[in-house]
């Protein structure tokens, strides 16, 4: 039960975030600094592909290193975007909520994998 709600909100918040970074750096013409948009793109990557790809003990891994690296990288863009200049910034009432939200999504991910490596004994 815990690996499908776990799959379930990897394959959900992938796709979220592939479209909310591609309409949000659209909308606000934001494609110059690409290490800013590609790290998204490589989490959404990453945990589709622990979804489709890979399966058993090598998914929880995958998984593991998602929900890592998005909460690793959720928790930098939201911390810097809360340091003043980052408040200075014209659009940053639209992005805050979005990066809370996106921390949230990776920790509970996070903590459903750990969950369910506790729950499985492997050889």
């Amino acid at each position: 039960m815990v690996k499908n709600i776990n799959l379930v909100l990897a394959t959900l918040y992938s796709i979220t975030l592939i479209l909310v970074e591609t309409i949000l750096n659209t909308y606000w013409d934001d494609w110059r600094y690409a290490p800013l948009w590609i790290v998204d793109y490589l989490i959404a990557l990453i945990l589709l592909s622990a979804v489709f790809v890979f399966n058993s003990h090598r998914q929880n891994l995958v998984l593991l290193l998602g929900w890592s690296f998005s909460a690793g990288v959720t928790y930098m863009a939201l911390f810097i975007s809360l340091e003043p200049n980052g408040l200075n910034s014209a659009d940053i009432e639209g992005k805050l909520p979005l990066f809370v939200l996106a921390l949230l999504v990776s920790i509970v991910g996070l903590i459903l994998t750990i969950i369910d490596f506790e729950q499985k004994t492997y050889p």
